[in-house]
């Protein structure tokens, strides 16, 4: 049987389109939203209305962003990780030992969803926010906690032609698969320009209660990048990663 016969229509379009404004970091246009959602202009514009005026989208200048209800209904979602507040105190010193941002993600289906992050005091810093979403093959955070899913199951993830952010993002399944190895044999993952051309970064799982409940990142633009850092980096995030499991016991 088809679970997706008692779906309620009305309902998926309103997500759909919380999902599409989310994914926007600058905002998207009524046109936009219509053409990425298929929903006609004239379904699409009452449902907007109705989201601008209870508080869940905001309209500015032609663009449509999320606003505070959703911020408000996202915010409870990360009050449920209670493991989020124990990391907190851990990723300030992370910050301070390796002056980079530090970042938590968890698995969300095939994407890595960012749910914590730490900024150091640099003059130019990494855009990031929480709540981003990338596919996990793509970056070091993800592949940490793809490592923990078996081969065949990784496989049923990535079904088809594989969309790359850079030129460096890997492309295929084999060569994931190849990485995802390494990452469980050398106990962290570290990948260079595949989300971000320009950025590398170094993630580790982290482990509470004998289960890998997230994954721990550095990251860094690669001007400030060489072999010695990432050494410091990898092992910096290591010790924290074993002082989390053991304080979680």
């Amino acid at each position: 049987m088809n679970e997706n016969l008692n779906l309620h229509n009305p309902t998926i379009r309103v997500l759909e389109i919380l999902k599409i404004v989310a994914s926007s970091d600058n905002g998207v246009s009524f046109s936009e939203i219509s053409a990425k959602s298929g929903i006609s202009k004239g379904t699409l514009h009452p449902i907007l209305t109705t989201l601008v005026s209870e508080g869940f989208l905001e309209s500015e200048k032609g663009k449509i962003s999320i606003g505070k209800w959703s911020f408000k209904v996202g915010n409870a979602y990360s009050q449920r990780l209670n493991f989020v507040h124990a990391i907190k105190p851990y990723m300030n010193e992370i910050v301070c030992a390796c002056d980079e941002i530090c970042q938590l993600g968890i698995l969300d289906g095939g994407h890595v969803l960012y749910v914590e992050k730490r900024e150091p005091k640099q003059a130019i810093k990494l855009e990031s926010y929480v709540g981003k979403s990338l596919l996990a093959y793509a970056t070091a955070l993800g592949k940490c906690l793809l490592s923990v899913l078996s081969d065949d199951e990784i496989r049923s993830l990535y079904v088809g032609k594989f969309e790359t952010y850079t030129s460096r993002t890997v492309s295929n399944i084999e060569a994931l698969l190849a990485q995802i190895h390494k990452v469980r044999a050398n106990g962290y993952a570290y990948e260079t320009g595949e989300s971000n051309i320009d950025v590398e970064c170094v993630a580790v799982p982290i482990i509470i209660n004998g289960e890998v409940v997230a994954s721990l990142s550095v990251s860094l633009p690669s001007f400030r990048s060489n072999e010695e850092k990432i050494g410091k980096i990898v092992a910096i995030l290591k010790h924290y990663a074993k002082v989390i499991e053991q304080s979680s016991k």
